[in-house]
C-alpha cells in the first residue's frame, strides 16, 4: 500500500507558481444544497454543504463553495506575493476538497482532489441508465419530471426540471431532459437540492481550473481510492515529511475522525 502510494501521487510544491486552466465559458450557475450522512450507524451525524455548479457550453464544474472560497483566497495571496496574509483561519473549511469537471457532449467525468499538498485525478467515461417515468411533481413553481439511476452502489430518485432543458446536475450526474432540482437515495443518506439558479451568459465569466489541480497525477479510480485509504493510514509519517510537526493524539484523532466518515457517496465503483 506505502508502495503504490508514492508511485501513483506525486507531490505538487510549486504552490508559487498557482495558474488558472480555462476550461469553457461560462453560461449558468446551478447551486445546490447537499444534506449527507458520514456515519451510516450514527443520524446525528447528519450535516449539509453548499455546492456551486458551473455549466459551459459544452463543460461544466461542481465544487464546494467553501472549497471554491479556500482556493480563491489562497491563489489572490499568491499572486500578490503577500504569503504573511495568507490566514484561512476565518473561511470556513469544506469536507469535499474535490472538483468535478463534465463534458456532456463526450459523457466525460474528470475527478480532481488535492491529498493534503498533493493533487491528482482520474476520468470516467460515465453512460447513466436513466429510467424515465410518467411521474410528474411540483418542486416550488417548478414543473418536475421523475426518474431513478442507479451509480456507485446506489439508488436515487431524481427530480428534473421540465422547462430548464440543460442536461446537468449535482456531483457526476448528466444526461436528463432537464435540470436536476432534486436527488435523494433511496435510504436517505445523501440528498442534493437545488437552492439557486441564474443565467449568467451576459456577465462574459469564464470556468477555470487551478493549473496544479488540472495537471495533477493521473491515476485510475481504484488508484485514488487506495492513495486515498493509505494517506489516512499513514497521515504521520506524511505530515512529518513535509515539516509539519503534530503530536500523536492529534494524529490519532484525526484519523479516528476520518474513519468514522464510513458513508461515502459512492459505495462501489458502479
Amino acid at each position: 500500500m506505502r508502495k503504490l502510494f508514492l508511485i501513483v501521487v506525486v507531490l505538487i510544491s510549486c504552490a508559487f507558481k498557482s495558474q488558472d486552466v480555462t476550461l469553457d465559458s461560462l453560461k449558468y450557475r446551478a447551486d445546490y444544497i447537499l444534506t449527507y450522512q458520514n456515519d451510516s450507524t450514527d443520524i446525528h451525524s447528519k450535516q449539509q454543504e453548499n455546492f456551486m455548479l458551473l455549466i459551459g457550453t459544452n463543460k461544466s464544474l461542481f465544487v464546494s463553495e467553501n472549497t471554491f472560497k479556500r482556493d480563491s483566497i489562497r491563489n489572490e495571496v499568491i499572486k500578490s506575493k503577500n504569503l504573511a496574509g495568507l490566514n484561512m483561519g476565518n473561511v470556513p473549511k469544506s469536507a469535499f476538497s474535490y472538483w468535478i469537471v463534465k463534458n456532456v457532449p463526450e459523457k466525460n467525468v474528470s475527478f480532481y482532489d488535492l491529498l493534503f499538498r498533493t493533487a491528482i485525478k482520474y476520468q470516467e467515461e460515465i453512460n447513466f441508465e436513466w429510467e424515465l417515468t410518467s411521474q410528474k411533481e411540483n418542486i416550488g413553481s417548478t414543473n418536475c419530471g421523475i426518474a431513478f439511476v442507479n451509480y456507485g452502489g446506489r439508488r436515487y430518485k431524481t427530480w428534473y426540471s421540465l422547462d430548464i432543458s440543460i442536461p446537468e446536475g449535482p456531483y457526476k450526474f448528466f444526461g436528463l431532459p432537464g435540470l436536476i432540482l432534486k436527488m435523494k437515495d433511496t435510504k436517505g443518506y445523501y440528498t442534493f437540492e437545488l437552492s439557486g439558479f441564474k443565467n449568467v451568459s451576459k456577465e462574459n465569466g469564464l470556468i477555470m481550473l487551478e493549473d496544479r489541480l488540472f495537471n495533477g497525477a493521473s491515476a485510475t479510480k481504484k488508484q485514488y481510492l487506495s492513495a486515498k485509504d493509505s494517506y489516512i493510514n499513514n497521515m504521520g509519517a506524511e505530515l512529518q515529511r513535509s515539516g509539519i510537526t503534530i503530536g500523536n493524539d492529534a494524529i490519532k484523532n484525526a484519523q479516528y475522525r476520518e474513519r468514522k466518515k464510513n458513508n461515502p457517496i459512492e459505495l462501489s465503483d458502479k
